[in-house]
């Protein structure tokens, strides 16, 4: 479905994206790990996952990052109820 000339252009901008200059490979791959969790996309969480190890990035450091998603997402079902009940009102 995809090109191969648009894939690459994706894997491009991770790369970049990835190799940010700003925060640490282990930071990243975690920031990325948890954006993937909280918009429950399976294929990237299991790639970032895959990573971390190769990063020895620990199981308590990815727990604590899945729960943070966890979060999230529970923060976002939280506010829609709020913005039904208002509606409601």
């Amino acid at each position: 479905m995809i090109l191969p000339k648009q894939n690459e252009a994706f894997e491009q901008f991770l790369e970049t994206v990835y190799e940010n200059g700003v925060l640490t490979p282990e930071t990243t791959t975690l920031v990325f790990l948890g954006a993937a969790m909280a918009i429950r996309c399976k294929h990237c969480a299991e790639r970032f996952i895959a990573h971390a190890k190769t990063l020895e990035v620990s199981d308590e450091q990815m727990g604590a990052v899945a729960a943070i998603a966890m979060c999230v997402r529970a923060g976002s079902a939280r506010a829609l109820a709020f913005d039904l009940a208002e509606e409601q009102d």
